[in-house]
């Protein structure tokens, strides 16, 4: 009976460890371009991070993820991170494997839009 138990726990070990690295929320709510106001601060326990934006109003929106890896001191493009929002593609996502650092959006083009960002990892 003991050994089932153990094992059970080192089977559930490793998805504890992974979902505690980076919980799932939502960036501030932007209406002008400029950089996200909050930032998403993330551990080497997740596996995989998932960014989406969605453009609520206006007819154009380009939004950028950004990354620092030094307490915010500077801030870099994330590759391929363009998510370029219109009035019939509303809403798109990115992913990344393997995050680490400091993660924020950043709204390039806005053209009387409102832009809403959630994000979750695994």
């Amino acid at each position: 009976m003991g050994r089932w138990i153990l094992a059970a726990l080192l089977l559930a070990s490793p998805v504890f460890a992974v979902t505690k690295g980076c919980p799932g929320g939502t960036f501030a709510t932007q209406s002008a371009t400029g950089a996200s106001t909050d930032f998403l601060q993330v551990s080497g326990k997740s596996l995989a991070l998932v960014v989406q934006t969605t453009m609520t109003a206006g007819t154009g929106a380009t939004v950028i993820v950004e990354t620092s890896c030094n307490s915010g001191a500077s801030w870099a493009k994330v590759a391929n991170s363009d998510m370029a929002l219109t009035s019939t593609t509303t809403s798109l996502a990115i992913s990344m494997l393997y995050p680490m650092c400091r993660y924020r959006t950043n709204v390039t083009v806005c053209t009387g839009c409102t832009v809403q960002a959630v994000y979750a990892c695994s």
